[in-house]
């Protein structure tokens, strides 16, 4: 046939690559109690159109917008782009932060230079707040990968505060004293280690999650002396 004279044509080694079996990434090796990544090449592969948690079947479309300043959270409609209400939270709101289970939102209230800090739970379903619980200069607000702790960011202690995600009683801290303003997080596709970005020194901290420790602290060049996502 034409199709077997055309490949008789092919150099050998070409033959023998056209017919070599594609090569499978590795299965991760996470850490204990983390859930395994579904692509082994993209940490990001969930969060893509159309691969939204059947954890958050019925949570309204909303944007939630914290007033700093005024010490509120306005939810802005996305479909009509109106504010539907606006509500009182704790001082100085700087995030809001889904939990690790999707199921409900936090707005991090950081209370500056005072020790009055708290989070302010938040109903997805209804955009309504509900009970404050006390916690100490909640700048921003991540999770273990393993859904343990909630990682609060105490960034004016340069400090990590892990918390039982569902008590949200302090379990341990990992301080952070090359971190200066602490903020943002991503996490390596084995859960094991979390970056942090170091927003007023333009530095990068990496932190051992099994080991309970920073790895270390680098700075980055002057173009990146900001970094803050």
């Amino acid at each position: 046939s034409l199709g077997l004279l055309a490949a008789a044509r092919l150099p050998v080694a070409a033959q023998n690559a056209a017919s070599a079996p594609v090569p499978v990434a590795p299965a991760v090796n996470v850490a204990p109690g983390v859930m395994p990544v579904p692509d082994p090449k993209n940490l990001y592969s969930e969060t893509a159109a159309g691969k939204m948690s059947p954890a958050v079947a019925g949570a309204l479309e909303r944007v939630y917008v914290p007033n700093h300043m005024a010490h509120t959270v306005s939810v802005i409609d996305p479909a009509t782009l109106k504010v539907t209400h606006s509500f009182k939270v704790g001082l100085y709101p700087q995030h809001v932060v889904p939990s690790w289970d999707l199921k409900t939102l936090y707005v991090a209230n950081n209370a500056e230079n005072s020790d009055k800090g708290s989070l302010t739970v938040l109903d997805p379903l209804t955009a309504k707040p509900g009970k404050t619980i006390p916690v100490d200069d909640p700048y921003n607000m991540y999770w273990t990968p393993d859904g343990k702790h909630a990682i609060v960011v105490a960034e004016a202690f340069k400090r990590l505060d892990f918390r039982d995600a569902q008590t949200k009683k302090l379990d341990f801290s990992i301080a952070t004293p090359e971190c200066d303003g602490i903020n943002h997080a991503d996490f390596s596709i084995d859960g094991r280690i979390a970056y942090f970005t170091c927003e007023f020194n333009g530095s990068i901290t990496k932190v051992d999650l099994v080991n309970r420790k920073v790895l270390g602290t680098i700075r980055l060049s002057r173009y990146f002396d900001r970094p803050e996502a």
